[in-house]
């Protein structure tokens, strides 16, 4: 991977959790992303059209929209990104995934499987 392909790495993160948008940040900027974030699912949607991320972090359990409901506005509006659902509800995977949701991560985070689908969903998006 060269340099240019390092910088215009961007992902969003949205969780109304400062913590868990803290610890993700530090863990993609030292991979080499550059990390922009958001505190709910409005700010997420804003987010995505101004900063134009090609993977996105969306925790389900946010204010103004949830993740799966930001993903669903993100599908309405006719862009296609991938999308990794973070969430403490397992039983939202079957609901996430029929919605066209690839990528879903358990809360606690296990941070070697979230670099594996943060980089599956990189490599989806291009």
């Amino acid at each position: 991977m060269n340099n240019k392909d390092v910088i215009s790495r961007k992902i969003l993160i949205a969780d109304d959790d400062d913590d868990s948008r803290l610890m993700l940040k530090f863990i993609l900027e030292n991979e080499g992303w550059q990390v922009v974030e958001a505190r709910d699912g409005k700010e997420a949607l804003e987010m995505v059209w101004a900063e134009q991320p090609q993977v996105l972090i969306l925790d389900n359990r946010m204010p103004e929209l949830t993740g799966t409901e930001v993903y669903q506005c993100i599908q309405a509006q006719g862009l296609s990104l991938p999308v990794i659902l973070a969430t403490a509800y397992a039983e939202l995977k079957e609901f996430a995934l029929s919605l066209g949701i690839s990528y879903f991560i358990s809360k606690p985070f296990d941070m070697a499987e979230l670099l594996c689908k943060v980089n599956a969903a990189y490599i989806h998006s291009s």
